[in-house]
């Protein structure tokens, strides 16, 4: 059975090489069709086709290479844009084998480290775990001072891999330096403004893991804010406590994204508007006021970024796909033309995007999975 283990991974990491995911979290809430009818039998394929659970996608810089994860389910990969996948989840020795309430999943610029969360309301294994290429295989991380049983809602890594961020809900926030051996616990430093408790939702990371940003989500409580930090985690400013900044209130934050250089940052609120930051202005700009093409409260469920900040891309849950070339001054309605594939409402869950912009992929739950090129003017659908 190892020999078929290590086989399966060869093939698996073909699929994965130069891959980099960034990922947005899920609140909601698989199989192997064997050979893929579009490759060549030998290699391992994975069905997508129909309605799933889908909680998270993720992109490459160059929109080649692509992972998704579902609740209930299975982590898959594509090299091809996301005409062919990959199931890492069927390998019988695998730590990951068979199906997990996976919430999020981030991996290295060059394709050779992952790492993924389980999250879910309750239930043993909702654990981290990492992969890299040198072992071939899967390591439950959760051990240490991530021991024990977590509801994991996100995780992100450097572009080298060795760093990450991990957030839990009604948790903490840890950061590791050794791509997942070991982690710190960030939420203990006394006096620290994320010390204690608190429901993080997502987490975001600079390429060189320098710079970071993190969202709280919930129904009621205090310190439903954002939160950034300039030095791994080590330190955090709390940016929605200044009055006039656009942000000075607990909100129902869900999703978070961050430029290569950490100057900008685009987040998004369940049952409310999107917010942009920019370090030349110092202070937040709600971009679903009045006159907007976004105007009005949406159930926003995740929000992406090129490197430079300037394009973004939004989906909401029972709405549609927005985009913007101009750090969201302007959007643009990508479910409305007519015979598109994801024309009308949809139950959006996650999206990517690359990093000039040009090419994104986002997933519905339930629902398919889509990607797009164009900056989303032309899209298709990977899950028929």
């Amino acid at each position: 059975m190892k020999n078929f283990y290590f086989i399966y991974c060869a093939v698996a990491l073909s699929l994965l090489a130069g891959c980099k995911m960034a990922s947005s979290p899920s609140s909601d809430g698989p199989s192997s069709d064997g050979p893929s009818s579009d490759g060549p039998s030998s290699e391992p394929g994975a069905s997508i086709s129909g309605s799933k659970t889908w909680t998270s996608i993720a992109m490459s810089p160059d929109g080649q290479y692509l992972a998704a994860v579902e609740r209930d389910g299975h982590i898959y990969t594509s090299s091809n844009s996301g005409a062919k996948w990959a199931d890492l989840s069927i390998v019988p020795d695998s730590a990951i084998a068979g199906d997990k309430n996976w919430e999020s999943i981030a991996i290295s610029d060059d394709g050779t480290k992952l790492a993924a969360v389980v999250g879910g309301t309750s239930g043993d294994g909702r654990h981290i775990y990492t992969f890299s290429n040198s072992e071939a295989t899967w390591t439950d991380r959760s051990t240490g001072a991530i021991a024990g049983d977590k509801y994991w809602a996100s995780i992100a890594m450097s572009g080298n891999g060795e760093k990450l961020a991990a957030v839990a809900y009604n948790g903490h926030i840890y950061t590791s330096s050794d791509s997942g051996a070991t982690w710190t616990d960030r939420s203990t430093a006394a006096g620290s403004v994320i010390a204690g408790n608190r429901n993080w939702f997502s987490i975001a990371m600079s390429p060189d893991g320098q710079y970071l940003a993190a969202v709280v989500n919930g129904e009621i409580g205090d310190n439903r804010h954002i939160y950034t930090s300039s030095d791994s985690g080590a330190t955090w400013t709390d940016r929605s406590t200044a009055a006039g900044s656009g942000i000075a209130d607990n909100k129902n934050w869900f999703s978070i994204a961050i430029s290569d250089d950490g100057t900008k940052l685009a987040a998004v609120v369940y049952g409310g508007h999107i917010y942009t930051f920019t370090d030349s202005k110092a202070t937040w700009t709600d971009r679903s006021g009045t006159g907007s093409d976004i105007e009005g409260n949406k159930d926003w469920r995740s929000i992406a970024m090129s490197d430079d900040g300037t394009k973004l891309a939004a989906v909401a849950s029972r709405g549609h796909i927005y985009t913007s070339t101009d750090l969201g001054a302007n959007w643009t309605d990508r479910s409305t033309a007519t015979g598109s594939v994801i024309e009308g409402t949809k139950n959006w869950a996650s999206i990517a995007m690359s990093s000039d912009g040009q090419k994104l992929a986002a997933v519905a739950n339930p629902g398919n999975l889509y990607t797009a090129t164009n900056l989303g003017a032309d899209w298709v659908d990977r899950s028929r």
